[in-house]
């Protein structure tokens, strides 16, 4: 074998999977909608084709599977029978029917098709379908039937129409969102992502009574109340990922939820709710999702809150016991009366204080932390819900990360449920002694966010980041 055959060789190995095109043609008779969906991809040497699934819940969808075929351009062969199955993870998760590529090589060219029923809640209230892709697939087509108000948002696809169908065709374009709804406005939204909450909410079983009295005996402040009630209920339930398609925006009524001990992203909020309007306290539930629609739409709306005040609390697993939105993490809100607004706003404080007195005679320290915005939330995550000795251990690892070898002995803190007042904490040490030198670097705590960190240090002589008697 010559050098020249041994690159090439190399390179076929190096080639990475890659789709080709997706096809994608939608009918919806105005209460089931069907989509069948075509892919097209030539496999690499990653293994990323081995296996293909389609998530359906088999309460309402019907998903099968149309063809699928693969083999060297020219020599396209049928996937067996014994590689195309219907397969579950543990209870609560939905079917996925699975297609293995069995003998799969480099360059080969694969195609399959599913077609997919669906009857649910949200098929049957409108027209909704989105596509967001990067650079792949090269080409991707999605034709509908044009219905009445059918308004369509996209990114790096152009329009056609064809008698009583409407052609979106990608272009050349390393971004590529496409949006489809029949929704109004977002008021209509709102009633269809709400609708079973809402119901849900007006019970008041005597559980859901008797964890409104114990979360109200916590505090008298009504912004306490509901803090102290997000905690009771993260952790006394087991909370569960959002399930996705109707199933996200189904709840049970509340016993059933305090029985189960079990609660889907909005169930945990309905209940909270639920709890706070027992404790005269209005808090709506409100949607969020992470991607910002291009048309009023339901999908996408995986993360629900409460809304109290005019402050924000969400009870599921993506926060720790202190609620905060992180930053990166910005989403849209589907606030009450149908307006979508943003979180956190763009005019947030994203600011910190160290205050860092200094004992020159005895190597005392008291450091004081005052601090907003993503701040705040930062130190309500490092902190919230340690006992005194935790919050001790943790202050000494935040210490040793920032390279500050100093001793705290004692913190005092703020009450880091309470979201009414900005976060803070003191920590009181002593410096070791270091003999002739002292202490030369200034301290300064390593934060994992991008502000502005104001330092102040009392008591020493500071300059040029170096601290001396």
């Amino acid at each position: 074998m010559t050098i020249t055959s041994v690159l090439l060789i190399a390179g076929i190995l190096a080639t990475p999977s890659r789709y080709t095109s997706v096809d994608v043609e939608i009918d919806w008779d105005g209460s089931v909608k069907e989509t069948t969906v075509n892919y097209r991809a030539i496999a690499g040497d990653d293994g990323r084709f081995l296996r293909v699934t389609r998530d359906f819940d088999p309460e309402y969808m019907e998903v099968e599977v149309l063809n699928s075929t693969y083999g060297f351009p020219g020599h396209p062969r049928d996937v067996p029978e014994w590689a195309v199955d219907t397969l579950t993870g543990s209870e609560g998760w939905p079917l996925a029917l699975v297609i293995a590529f069995p003998g799969l090589r480099p360059g080969m060219t694969m195609e399959w098709t599913f077609r997919v029923q669906d009857s649910g809640q949200l098929a049957g209230s409108g027209l909704f379908y989105t596509y967001i892709a990067d650079e792949e697939p090269d080409t991707i087509n999605v034709t509908c039937r044009d219905v009445d108000n059918l308004e369509a948002g996209f990114i790096g696809f152009t329009e056609t129409t064809r008698r009583n169908r409407r052609i979106f065709s990608s272009i050349d374009q390393d971004y590529k969102e496409l949006w489809l709804s029949t929704a109004s406005d977002w008021g209509e939204v709102q009633d269809i992502l709400l609708e079973s909450s809402r119901t849900s909410s007006l019970e008041t079983p005597p559980d859901l009574r008797e964890a409104a009295i114990e979360a109200g005996a916590a505090g008298a402040l009504p912004r306490m109340r509901v803090s102290r009630g997000r905690v009771l209920i993260t952790e006394s339930l087991q909370l569960l990922p959002f399930p996705g398609g109707d199933a996200g925006f189904t709840v049970r009524s509340l016993q059933e939820i305090l029985d189960s001990r079990r609660a889907t992203p909005i169930e945990a909020a309905t209940l909270l709710s639920a709890m706070c309007r027992v404790m005269s306290i209005k808090a709506p539930v409100i949607q969020a999702t992470d991607i910002l629609p291009l048309v009023p739409s339901p999908l996408g709306f995986y993360r629900s809150f409460i809304l109290v005040n005019g402050e924000l609390e969400e009870p599921s697993e993506y926060l720790s016991p202190a609620g905060w939105v992180d930053t990166p993490d910005t989403l849209w809100l589907l606030l009450p009366g149908g307006v979508l607004g943003e979180m956190p706003p763009p005019e947030e404080s994203e600011r910190g204080i160290e205050i860092w007195d200094i004992s020159p005679s005895s190597g005392e320290f008291t450091l004081t932390i005052q601090t907003e915005g993503g701040f705040d939330r930062e130190l309500r995550r490092k902190l919230a819900g340690m006992d005194a000795e935790d919050v001790l251990l943790a202050i000494s690892e935040w210490f040793r990360s920032s390279a500050i070898y100093f001793y705290p002995e004692s913190v005092q803190l703020s009450d880091l449920f309470d979201l009414t007042e900005p976060a803070w904490i003191i920590v009181n040490g002593i410096i070791p002694p270091v003999g002739e030198n002292w202490i030369e670097t200034a301290p300064s705590l390593n934060w994992s966010r991008e502000g502005v960190i104001t330092r102040d240090y009392v008591n020493v002589q500071y300059g040029n980041g170096i601290i001396s008697r």
